[in-house]
């Protein structure tokens, strides 16, 4: 049995505080393994580094035009009857590589974010387990 001593109190009550410290760092960790998959929080912590990635990203994502050699003297005749008209979609695959980009992004930080949350919570559960079961055989 457990002796009523000041010291057996006193060893109880910091493995009271040991466990109330490490339930609230669990679930720190577990809220910030969260607002890793949440670009939002990113944007709000660091505006100008994620406007400046965004610029950045545009620029190399957006393919840029091609220019036109221009005819010069006996050529422009037949090379201008010769061209048709074409509608430029480089801006729609820039677009759409883009929105892929962020697509695939999320959804890897979505991927990391449950796997924080699922070992997080593995390691909660073990400390709890075997707190209970310490405390069993006190």
């Amino acid at each position: 049995m457990i002796d009523d001593s000041v010291e057996t109190q006193a060893i109880l009550e910091r493995m009271a505080d040991v466990r109330y410290d490490l339930d609230k760092d669990v679930q720190e960790i577990v809220e910030g393994a969260r607002d890793l998959g949440q670009w939002r929080s990113y944007v709000r912590a660091y505006p100008w580094w994620c406007l400046g990635g965004a610029l950045a990203l545009g620029y190399l994502l957006v393919p840029h035009r091609a220019q036109a050699a221009v005819p010069t003297g006996q050529t422009s005749a037949p090379l201008a009857s010769q061209s048709h008209p074409t509608t430029p979609i480089s801006p729609l695959i820039g677009q759409a590589g883009g929105m892929l980009l962020a697509f695939v992004g999320n959804l890897a930080m979505q991927a990391v974010s449950a796997y924080a949350t699922q070992q997080a919570d593995k390691l909660f559960a073990s400390h709890t387990a075997k707190a209970e079961q310490d405390a069993r055989y006190e």
